[in-house]
């Protein structure tokens, strides 16, 4: 793998002027590859543009993950296809949906000039050779031995909070999930390079750092010279600056003490996790291949809210998932209501080829399935409003977001117990001008299921 990204960092194509336009579809891991390609790309002279009429090359960089994903991005590389009619630049599937689909998606759908995989990137420039010579190319390799980061990002977000990747693929092996397929087994980036990436973020403005993986407490866990997750963070927090931490994708049974005590003792670490459990049932956990059951998640939820004040929890949760009848059901729902948690996505299952759930016996009807979708957002949303109006009186740190029009003196941020696009903001009202990636404390002053309203601390409220 050394000798790969040695190549790669040798070779110096010229593309300079060549237009490029990139759309990224599904996760923040996806959007991330996204970034790095287009790093990439600037670094062989591509110019990039906004006008898809006007772009040489279309990238779509597509989700795979469920069917729903699927169809969206072949919906998108069709929409390009459309919305460029009579310009013809060539249109580009690249990503997850090639690892599944292969050859197929050029096949099924005519108007894809081309398509790269996950693991392909380091043969971009031969697969844009080709596709700039009038061929077809399809490119899907095998994943690499180990984690291997293509170039420095170009990031695509607003720069005062970012993502940063520490692991790619997934060794869990869940029985509905396609990501070990699609992204291979787990492997973990170095850490090293993790630390040098947040710090040249933070020292360009960013104060606020998310911290993804597939699954993040499996860092440092295939290989016996790497530190585990929590000794990661620590050296990521040697850096001597102001930012939060946030930590996503975390695994129940991987939770560990020493994660738990740093959490609480580092005040640069949010009082936030994100703990997807999928489900509660023993049945249904047992046929997914999870890896603990509905008193495992208990007592690991009841040793977090002991251990950290003032923790917000996030989960998601599956329904539909095969052999999932209503007393399973009800188990879950009855779980959602006992915990209270601060934060909860829901999605039912999707049967996928290659995963070993596809088969199997006992399947929900799909009507069945997002009723109880239904039920459970709606059983969730009472709760989040219960507990978002329990913090109406109180000063929280804000870190803003952006201004909601300009010249406007409302504003829209988050606290740390917001996870950035996922999980609500705080609007509010200040008669000070202020930036992205300011922090400031407000007063909360009203609650929706998934929103604060609010003024800055020592100015009248909001009316």
């Amino acid at each position: 793998m050394q000798q790969e990204r040695t190549d790669l960092e040798s070779r110096q194509p010229d593309y300079s002027g060549v237009k490029i336009a990139a759309v990224s579809l599904g996760c923040s891991k996806n959007r991330i590859d996204t970034e790095e390609l287009l790093g990439l790309l600037a670094s062989w002279g591509c110019v990039f543009t906004e006008d898809y009429r006007a772009a040489d090359i279309i990238i779509v960089n597509t989700c795979g993950f469920i069917e729903e994903a699927q169809q969206e991005s072949i919906d998108t590389l069709l929409g390009m296809a459309a919305q460029t009619a009579g310009k013809r630049p060539k249109i580009v599937a690249a990503g997850c949906l090639v690892e599944v689909f292969g050859s197929k998606i050029t096949r099924a759908v005519p108007e894809v000039d081309g398509a790269i995989g996950v693991h392909s990137y380091r043969r971009l420039d031969k697969f844009l050779r080709m596709l700039l010579a009038g061929k077809r190319p399809v490119i899907k390799a095998k994943p690499s031995p180990v984690y291997c980061s293509l170039a420095p990002r170009i990031l695509t977000t607003p720069g005062h909070s970012a993502v940063v990747k520490i692991g790619e693929g997934c060794s869990n092996r869940c029985s509905y999930c396609l990501i070990p397929a699609i992204r291979g087994p787990y492997r973990s980036r170095p850490p090293e390079e993790i630390k040098a990436e947040v710090e040249a973020l933070v020292q360009k403005g960013t104060r606020e750092i998310s911290l993804i993986a597939q699954d993040t407490t499996a860092y440092g866990s295939e290989q016996d010279d790497l530190p585990d997750l929590a000794g990661l963070i620590r050296q990521i927090l040697e850096i001597e600056d102001h930012f939060w931490l946030r930590i996503m994708y975390t695994y129940p049974a991987r939770i560990s003490d020493e994660l738990i005590d740093l959490i609480a003792s580092e005040n640069r670490v949010c009082n936030y996790l994100d703990i997807p459990i999928q489900h509660v049932s023993a049945g249904v956990l047992t046929g997914m291949g999870r890896q603990y059951n509905r008193d495992d998640l208990g007592r690991l939820f009841s040793k977090l809210r002991r251990s950290i004040p003032n923790l917000a929890l996030r989960t998601t949760c599956m329904v539909g998932y095969p052999g999932e009848g209503p007393r399973e059901f009800e188990e879950l729902l009855d779980f959602v209501k006992e915990q209270r948690l601060d934060r909860l996505g829901t999605f039912t299952y999707s049967p996928q080829e290659k995963t070993a759930a596809f088969n199997a016996d006992n399947p929900v009807p799909a009507r069945v399935a997002k009723k109880r979708h239904r039920t459970l957002m709606l059983t969730q949303r009472r709760i989040s409003e219960e507990l978002n109006r329990k913090l109406v009186g109180r000063t929280l740190t804000v870190l803003v977001d952006k201004n909601l029009k300009p010249g406007s003196s409302w504003y829209t941020g988050r606290t740390e117990y917001q996870a950035p696009e996922i999980d609500g903001s705080v609007y509010f009202k200040t008669s000070s001008p202020l930036k992205p990636g300011d922090m400031i404390t407000v007063r909360v002053t009203a609650a929706s299921p998934y929103s604060l309203l609010a003024v800055r601390s020592g100015e009248k409220a909001a009316v």
